[in-house]
């Protein structure tokens, strides 16, 4: 009877101080959450991504289950050795839990998996709606530049002097603009998110306000895979990672030879798989998550592809799909399909191809040829053709979209040309009539050879009248009746990292063609370069001389000796530099350059045949 009444004391006790009976035979892990209460950021995070899922109950109902678990969770792992009874007040659970850090370390990944799962969610809606699409776009600011990525969305983004601005393809209507924040910026396939690099940090932020969801301190670069999962590249040269969007966990990527320099690429319509592109090949793995353990399978494998995949890993430029096609310049048009990994190539040799463009229409595509071997100038028949595939056929470009920078943007279904600050959008091409591919480039061939006889004769003119050159080369004997040509870059567009190097060496092609006369070959950058020297039949290679402010080396030089002439370089044909070169050049081949290929980047290059 004591006890009783003891006991009903006790009760009174606490009714009469106001605790709430209900709350001290609440569950044990909710009590024990009361307690030490989830941080204000991780509460805001949660009422937004209530408010963002949709009405159906199945998300919410999904969300509730996944939140109730990570609460329980929280309590359980962070106050193992303690279970409150019902005598316990909030103050007492609060004194009695120890690991006070647990419970932060806990909220701070609760935090990440409510940005990840936000993420998720708006990656698998539908893109954003496309309004009536006007003929033309103009930039605000100065300096106006498009994003990298592939142009999927219905969503552009533009850095300017300004800042950033995200606009909508469908109407111009602006989504979100910044002042002073600026960055590498991909906007995700639908439109409704973009990363933004800077500073050493990536963001993923959402494109109508902005709203940053979650940064990522030790990442540079997004790939937007699945709406399961993202591609991350850091800034530390690791080795790529996925994020998942259903844990929230980093999913590390491992395949043969790997290294920093590789790119990440979707399967379209596979969501579980991607594909990673090295220096080493090309492989595709699938990423399993049944069991609650991510892991990640390669599933296909196609190596020894490296000369190919050079101009896949440097970011330098838009990544450009076609569908489930890849398309890659270069030497070649090269297509590369994202489900199987087959490559199919198109030549336009000695034509180089840059900045392949699809039209929206089965095999025809928008292709900038550049022919080599035109030093000093652009020919003529350098510009943008339309290529159709199938017939094998080129047409010339008709008027302002002959040298104007062109874009696909397939959620519109238009040809763009960029000139800034404007983005005319066309919903059809003007081209000449269409000629087979060996009788433009014979022509473009033609015009170029044209051009370096009459920069050979205006040189040897030059040298003719000018003083008497420098004597006493250590080759003169070798050289003496030879045409000196070299080839000066800044740097290698291709780039590759060697063992033991800290610094990324380029990869350049140098092909010498059949000559009468010997050849003595310059070649200079500023950046290390591996020079590949490709001999053609009859090709008369006397000398190699090799400058360059970092060291560079050469292969395939056959018997030709190969001479370090310094860190003199040239990268264009004017300035001191060049003025510098010319007289080195002359102590050791007894005459100038008089051909002079140059670049601010280079792949590969022609010299010889005259």
């Amino acid at each position: 009877m004591r006890r009783l009444l003891f006991s009903l004391a006790l009760l009174a006790t606490a009714l009469l101080a106001g605790c709430d009976v209900r709350q001290r035979f609440a569950p044990a892990e909710d009590r024990i959450n009361a307690a030490l209460p989830l941080t204000v950021d991780v509460r805001q995070a949660h009422e937004r991504f209530v408010e963002q899922l949709s009405k159906t109950s199945t998300e919410r109902a999904t969300l509730d289950q996944a939140w109730a678990a990570r609460l329980r969770a929280r309590a359980v792992s962070c106050s193992p050795d303690f279970t409150p009874s019902w005598r316990h007040s909030t103050a007492d659970i609060e004194a009695a839990v120890k690991n006070k850090s647990c419970f932060a370390e806990f909220d701070r990944k609760l935090a990440r998996w409510l940005a990840v799962q936000r993420i998720g969610q708006l990656l698998a809606q539908p893109p954003l709606p496309v309004a009536e699409i006007p003929p033309s776009l103009t930039m605000q600011g100065e300096g106006g530049a498009l994003n990298r990525d592939a142009g999927q969305a219905p969503v552009i983004a533009v850095t300017t002097t300004d800042g950033l601005e995200l606009i909508a393809l469908g109407g111009g209507r602006s989504l979100f603009k910044e002042r002073g924040q600026r960055g590498d910026v991909t906007v995700a396939p639908n439109g409704r998110l973009f990363a933004q690099s800077t500073s050493g940090a990536l963001r993923i932020r959402a494109s109508e306000g902005g709203e940053t969801l979650l940064e990522l301190p030790d990442a540079r670069w997004l790939y937007w895979l699945s709406p399961r999962f993202l591609g991350v590249r850091s800034t530390s040269g690791k080795p790529a990672h996925l994020l998942s969007l259903r844990s929230g966990e980093d999913v590390p990527v491992q395949v043969a030879g790997q290294s920093s320099f590789e790119r990440l690429l979707p399967v379209p319509g596979n969501d579980n798989r991607f594909n990673i592109a090295t220096f080493q090949g090309l492989y595709q793995l699938e990423l399993d998550e049944q069991d609650g353990k991510p892991k990640v399978t390669v599933v296909a494998e196609k190596p020894g592809v490296d000369r190919r995949m050079g101009v896949v890993l440097m970011e330098s430029g838009p990544i450009v799909f076609a569908g489930a096609e890849l398309l890659l310049g270069g030497d070649k048009l090269v297509r590369m399909d994202l489900n199987t990994l087959d490559m199919r190539e198109s030549s336009f040799e000695p034509a180089r191809v840059s900045n392949p463009v699809p039209t929206g229409k089965p095999d025809q595509y928008i292709v900038s040829l550049t022919m080599q071997g035109s030093a000093g100038g652009v020919g003529a028949g350098n510009g943008n053709y339309l290529f159709d595939a199938a017939q094998g056929t080129l047409a010339r470009l008709q008027g302002a979209a002959w040298q104007r920078p062109m874009r696909y943007f397939p959620a519109i279904k238009r040809v763009a040309q960029v000139s800034v600050p404007t983005i005319w959008l066309s919903e059809q091409l003007e081209a000449a009539p269409a000629q087979p591919v060996d009788e433009v480039v014979t022509a473009m061939l033609e015009e170029a050879n044209q051009r370096v006889l009459q920069q050979a004769a205006t040189e040897e003119r030059r040298i003719t009248q000018s003083p008497a050159l420098q004597v006493g080369s250590p080759l003169l004997d070798h050289v003496r009746d030879a045409q000196v040509e070299g080839v000066g870059i800044y740097e290698g567009r291709e780039k590759f990292n060697a063992p033991g190097q800290s610094r990324a060496i380029g990869r350049v092609t140098v092909t010498v063609r059949r000559s009468l006369r010997p050849l003595v070959l310059v070649l200079t950058s500023y950046e290390a370069v591996q020079w590949h020297v490709r001999l053609e039949p009859g090709a008369r290679l006397a000398a190699v001389l090799l400058g360059g402010y970092y060291e560079s080396t050469v292969l395939g030089a056959g018997e030709a000796r190969v001479l370090r002439i310094g860190r003199t370089y040239a990268y264009q044909q004017e300035g001191q530099e060049f003025q510098a070169l010319q007289r080195e050049v002359s102590r050791w081949a007894g005459r100038p350059v008089s051909l002079f290929q140059t670049g601010y980047h280079g792949t590969s290059f022609t010299v010889g045949g005259s």
